[in-house]
C-alpha cells in the first residue's frame, strides 16, 4: 500500500527507487524506535519522580505520535482497529495529564474523578480494536471463538479471583475504592479473551501482528504486577515496577505501527480451523485443572480447614469451565459429523466421477483407436498391434485407384460416402485379422500369412463391382501390396516395406497385388539415392542442356530447337532422362529442375533468335503447369533475356489437356491462354500416344502437334502406322496446326513425311542432341540450313 512495486504502471523509475528507500527507512525505523525507548525505560528509574514520570508520559506521546504517523503512511487496509488503538492511547495519556494537574492543584486524586473515567475507558477501546482486527468468517458458526474465549476466561477467572479480586476486596486499605479497583482484572480478562483469540484465528501473522500481541500480553503483566503490589501495600506503593511495563506497551503499539507490514496485518477474515490443534487442546485441558487446583490449594493453605465460602467461587468457575468444555466438544462433534457427511457426498460424487471418467476413458481409448468415419481401426491402433506381434505376420495395404477423380469430380461428402461402402466391403472380406483405414483412401490389413494372398485377391476382386449411389455410378479398383514377415519387423520398417510393395502395384498399371521382395527395396534405394544426387547436382549445376534441331523439309532451314536436360554425374556414366525426369516428378524436384532448364535455354537461344529467327522448346510438365505463378515465370524470363514470346514454345504431353472439369482444368488452359497471348507456341508432344480425345483440339490453346517416333518409323502397334501419320497430319492440317515428326532417321522417312505435307520434322537424320557451343558452330558452318537435295529426289 505504502510502497510502490516494480513494474507498477505509470510509475517511473526514479520514484520507484524513492519509494523503495523510503521502505527500507521506514522497516528501520521501528526498530529505532523501539530500542530508543527501551533505552529511556532503563534509564527512568535512576532519574527523580518528576523526571521519571515525565519520561513516561513523552514516551506515551510519541506512541500516539507512532500510531497517527503508522496510519497515515501504511494506510492499512483495515484502519479501524488502529484508529481505535490511537483512541486508547489518547484517552489513557489524557488520564495521566489529569492526574498530574489534579496532584498539583489539590496534593491528592480523588476516587472516581475525571482522570478514572478516561483511564478506564482506554481498556473498552484497546478490546475492540482487538475484536475488530480479525472479520468473521460467515460460513463458520459464530459460536465457537465465543466458546474459545469463555474457556480462557473462565480458567483465568479461579486465578484472578483468588489472587486478585479477593485481596482487593479484602483489604480495609483501599476502602470504598475496592469496587472501581475491581473494573480493571474485569477489563483485562476481555483483554485476554481477545489476545487469545488472534492467536487461534489470525490468519497474517506479520511482525506487526506479533508486535501488537505482545503489546497486549505485556498489558495483562502490568496490570497484574499492579494488582500484586496494591493487595500486598494498603497504603500504597510506588509502582517502579508496574510502571515500566505499561510504558513499554505504548512502546510495542508504536513499533507495531510503524512496521510496513501492518498495511496488511488486521482486517483478513479468521483462519479456518475446524478442528482444535493438539496446542488448543492442552490448553483447554490445563485451564479445566486450573479451578479444581486452586480450590485444593486453598484447603491445604489452611490446613484442611477452609470455610464452605471460599470455596464457592472456584467450584463456579470449575463448574462455568465444564459446561463450556461440554458446549465445545458439542460444537466439534456438530462439525465432525458434518465434515462426515460432506465427506460421504463427497465419496458419492467421487465414485460417480470415476465411473464417469472410466467410461469417458473407454469412450476417448476408442476414438483414439479408430476412425470416426467408417467405424474401422486407425493407423495408431495398427501401429499397436504390430509392436504385440511375436510370430510371422502378413501386412497387407490397400490403395483406391481413382478415388481423387471422383471426389473432385463429386465433392468430398460423395467421397466419404464412398469410402463408407468400400469399408464395408472390404469388412465383409476380411474375416480374420485387423482392417483399418490408415487415412485418406488406404486401409490396411493385420493378420496371419497363411491366407495373406487369399484376402488380398478378395479384397481386390470386392471393389471391381461398380459403387451405386442414387442415380450416379462410380468404378473403383485397387491395388494392393502385401509383406508375409517371419519374423516381427520394427513397425516403421514393416509399413515401408507393404508400401514399397502397393507403390510397385500401382507402376505396374494398378488393380493388382505385389508381394514384396528384396529387389523392391533395392529399386527403392535407388530411386532414394538419385533423388539426392539429383538434389546436390542441381545446386551443383552438374546438368547440361542439348538441342536437338526442328528442320523445314521444304527448304532445310532450322526453324527451332527443343531443349532437352542432359546429366552427367562427374566420374560416371550419364544417367538417361527417362530415369531421372520420373525421379523428379515423384519428388517435386521437376519445378526446380524445369526452371533452370528454361533459365539456360533462353539464354542459350537469345542469339540463335536474333540471327536465324529460331525458336527454342522447352518441355514443362503437368505438374509445373499446376504450380502457381508458372505463367508469370516464363513470361519474366523471356522478359530477362529480352526475347518476344515467339521465341519460345511450351512443349506438354497429351495428359496435360485430358483432366477433369473443374479448378484444376481452368488453372491450366489459364496458363495457356495467358502465355499465347504474349506470343508463346504451345506444342502437344508425343501425339498419338495418348488417350485425349481429339475433340479437344478444337477448343484447347494449341499451335502444334509433335508426332510421336512410333508413328514415324512405323513401330505403332494395332495398326497400320503409317496409316495413322497420315491421319495425324490431315487433322493437323485441318485444325490449323503444325505439325513436327520426332526422331526422323533416314532420308526414306524424311521423304514419306514430305510426301504427306508434313514439312516439320527432328531426329538423328539431322542431328542428334548437341550442346549449346556445337549448335552455334553448326549454325556458323550451314548457315542455318541443312541439304534437302537428297529428300527432295527420294520424294519426286
Amino acid at each position: 500500500m505504502g510502497e510502490s512495486t516494480v513494474g507498477e504502471p505509470g510509475v517511473r523509475p526514479a520514484a520507484l527507487r524513492r519509494d523503495r528507500v523510503t521502505g527500507g527507512q521506514w522497516r528501520a525505523w521501528w526498530r529505532w524506535y523501539l530500542l530508543v525507548g527501551l533505552a529511556v525505560m532503563a534509564v527512568a528509574p535512576t532519574v527523580p519522580a518528576v523526571g521519571r514520570q515525565g519520561l513516561y508520559g513523552f514516551t506515551g506521546l510519541s506512541a500516539l505520535a507512532a500510531l497517527v504517523i503508522g496510519v497515515r503512511r501504511h494506510r492499512p487496509t483495515a484502519a479501524r482497529p488502529w484508529w481505535l488503538f490511537v483512541a486508547g492511547v489518547a484517552a489513557s495519556l489524557a488520564a495521566s495529564i489529569w492526574w498530574v494537574v489534579e496532584m498539583a492543584l489539590t496534593g491528592r486524586l480523588r476516587p472516581g474523578s475525571l482522570g478514572d473515567v478516561l483511564f478506564a475507558s482506554a481498556y473498552p477501546l484497546f478490546i475492540a480494536g482487538l475484536i475488530t482486527w480479525v472479520r468473521r468468517d460467515r460460513r463458520r458458526s459464530g459460536y465457537e471463538s465465543v466458546v474459545d474465549a469463555g474457556l480462557v476466561v473462565s480458567g483465568l477467572l479461579a486465578l484472578s479471583w483468588t489472587f486478585v479480586m479477593f485481596p482487593l476486596m479484602s483489604k480495609a486499605a483501599i476502602g470504598h475504592q475496592t469496587p472501581g479497583y475491581l473494573i480493571y482484572p474485569v477489563m483485562d480478562l476481555f483483554v485476554v479473551a481477545m489476545a487469545v483469540r488472534l492467536l487461534f484465528s489470525a490468519r497474517v501473522r506479520t511482525v506487526s501482528y506479533l508486535l501488537l500481541v505482545t503489546a497486549a500480553f505485556t498489558l495483562l503483566i502490568a496490570d497484574c504486577v499492579g494488582y500484586i503490589l496494591t493487595a500486598a501495600d494498603a497504603t500504597g506503593v510506588d509502582s517502579n515496577f508496574a510502571a515500566p511495563l505499561w510504558v513499554l506497551t505504548y512502546l510495542l503499539l508504536g513499533a507495531a505501527a510503524l512496521h510496513p507490514s501492518m498495511a496488511r496485518s488486521a482486517g483478513a477474515v479468521e483462519r479456518s480451523q475446524a478442528i482444535a490443534s493438539p496446542l488448543r487442546i492442552a490448553l483447554y485441558a490445563l485451564l479445566a485443572l486450573v479451578a479444581p487446583a486452586v480450590a485444593i490449594g486453598i484447603v491445604v493453605a489452611r490446613g484442611g480447614e477452609s470455610p464452605a465460602q471460599d470455596l464457592v467461587m472456584p467450584s463456579v468457575f470449575a463448574a462455568t469451565t465444564a459446561v463450556l468444555l461440554v458446549v465445545r466438544l458439542g460444537l466439534l462433534a456438530r462439525v465432525a459429523h458434518r465434515r462426515a457427511n460432506q465427506l460421504d457426498e463427497h465419496a458419492l460424487a467421487l465414485s460417480t466421477a470415476l465411473s464417469e471418467q472410466q467410461a469417458l476413458r473407454e469412450e476417448l481409448t476408442y476414438r483414439a483407436l479408430h476412425d470416426s468415419l467408417t467405424g474401422l481401426g486407425n493407423r495408431a491402433l495398427l501401429h499397436e498391434r504390430l509392436d504385440a506381434v511375436t510370430g510371422p505376420y502378413g501386412l497387407l495395404l490397400l490403395d483406391l485407384d481413382g478415388f481423387k477423380d471422383i471426389n473432385d469430380a463429386y465433392g468430398h461428402p460423395a467421397g466419404d460416402e464412398l469410402l463408407v461402402e468400400v469399408a464395408q466391403r472390404l469388412r465383409a472380406t476380411v474375416t480374420d485379422g485387423v482392417l483399418v483405414r490408415l487415412g485418406g483412401d488406404e486401409f490396411a490389413v493385420l493378420l496371419e500369412p497363411a491366407g495373406a494372398r487369399a484376402v488380398a485377391d478378395a479384397m481386390v476382386d470386392s471393389l471391381r463391382e461398380p459403387f451405386v449411389s442414387g442415380d450416379r455410378q462410380s468404378e473403383l479398383t485397387a491395388s494392393v501390396g502385401m509383406l508375409l514377415a517371419d519374423a516381427p519387423l520394427p513397425q516403421g520398417e514393416a509399413l515401408r516395406r507393404a508400401d514399397l510393395a502397393l507403390y510397385a502395384a500401382k507402376a505396374a498399371g494398378k488393380n493388382r497385388v505385389q508381394e514384396y521382395t528384396s529387389a523392391l527395396a533395392a529399386d527403392r534405394d535407388r530411386r532414394t539415392r538419385l533423388i539426392t544426387d539429383l538434389r546436390r547436382a542441381l545446386a551443383a549445376e552438374e546438368l547440361t542442356v542439348h538441342y536437338q534441331p526442328v528442320v523445314e523439309l521444304t527448304t532445310g532451314r532450322i526453324t527451332a530447337v527443343e531443349a532437352l536436360v542432359r546429366w552427367v554425374p562427374p566420374g560416371q556414366p550419364p544417367i538417361s532422362p527417362v530415369e531421372f525426369i520420373p525421379v523428379a516428378e515423384e519428388s517435386g524436384l521437376i519445378g526446380p529442375l524445369g526452371a533452370w532448364v528454361l533459365r539456360r535455354a533462353l539464354r542459350d537461344a537469345r542469339m540463335w533468335h536474333q540471327r536465324y529467327g529460331m525458336s527454342v522448346g522447352v518441355n514443362v510438365s503437368a505438374r509445373q503447369l499446376r504450380e502457381p505463378g508458372i505463367a508469370q515465370l516464363i513470361l519474366d524470363e523471356l522478359a530477362a533475356q529480352r526475347l518476344p514470346g515467339a521465341a519460345l514454345v511450351v512443349e506438354i504431353t497429351e495428359s496435360v489437356l485430358v483432366v477433369n472439369d473443374g479448378p484444376e482444368a481452368a488453372a491450366v488452359l489459364a496458363v495457356l491462354d495467358r502465355l499465347r497471348e504474349h506470343g508463346v507456341r504451345i506444342a502437344v508432344d508425343d501425339f498419338g500416344t495418348g488417350y485425349s480425345s481429339l475433340a479437344y483440339l478444337r477448343t484447347l490453346p494449341v499451335d502444334v502437334l509433335k508426332i510421336d517416333r512410333a508413328f514415324v518409323q512405323g513401330s505403332a502397334r494395332g495398326g497400320d502406322p503409317a496409316a495413322f501419320l497420315r491421319a495425324i497430319v490431315q487433322l493437323g492440317r485441318s485444325l490449323g496446326l503444325r505439325t513436327v515428326a520426332e526422331a526422323v532417321e533416314t532420308p526414306a522417312q524424311a521423304s514419306r513425311l514430305l510426301q504427306m505435307h508434313c514439312t516439320l520434322a527432328q531426329g538423328y537424320f539431322f542431328s542428334r542432341p548437341i550442346a549449346a557451343d556445337e549448335l552455334g558452330t553448326l549454325l556458323a558452318k550451314t548457315g542455318g540450313r541443312f541439304d534437302t537435295t537428297t529428300i527432295g529426289a527420294i520424294a519426286a
